[in-house]
């Protein structure tokens, strides 16, 4: 009789284990849409993670008192979205005209991002060194 416990024991205890990895396995994947997306179904997108791209709006960016909230309107096309920050850490090539990536919730008409990152505006880039075929052989 304690044989059949023990091995119960065991059987439940590596159910539960592979129980808890199968769960914890499962990627949580964040949907990329597009700024007229969001808008559009708003209803679809709301309270739900989702990650955005587009360009800083010149002329928005704005910080709370105390610098730990960032706002400003994500413009991508001819659509613009509004969005809020909380962190005091912001991205060195974040500013005007920048292009960024969001990811966070959607809700009463702002987007709130919990992750702001940017891309390596071209400015920083080398000046290019192509040389066309053409060109090289006169």
């Amino acid at each position: 009789m304690p044989k059949t416990k023990f091995i119960i024991s065991i059987s439940l205890i590596t159910l539960m284990v592979v129980g808890w990895i199968l769960i914890g396995a499962q990627p949580e994947e964040i949907q990329f849409i597009s700024v007229g997306d969001l808008i559009e179904h708003q209803e679809k997108f709301n309270q739900k993670q989702v990650r955005l791209g587009g360009n800083v709006k010149s002329g928005s960016i704005k910080y709370s008192n105390d610098h730990l909230n960032l706002y400003f309107d994500l413009k991508q096309g001819d659509k613009f979205l509004s969005v809020v920050h909380h962190s005091a850490a912001i991205p060195d090539l974040f500013g005007e005209n920048s292009q960024v990536i969001v990811e966070g919730i959607y809700e009463n008409g702002i987007f709130k991002a919990n992750n702001l990152m940017t891309k390596c505006a071209s400015r920083y880039e080398e000046e290019s060194q192509y040389v066309p075929f053409e060109k090289r052989n006169s």
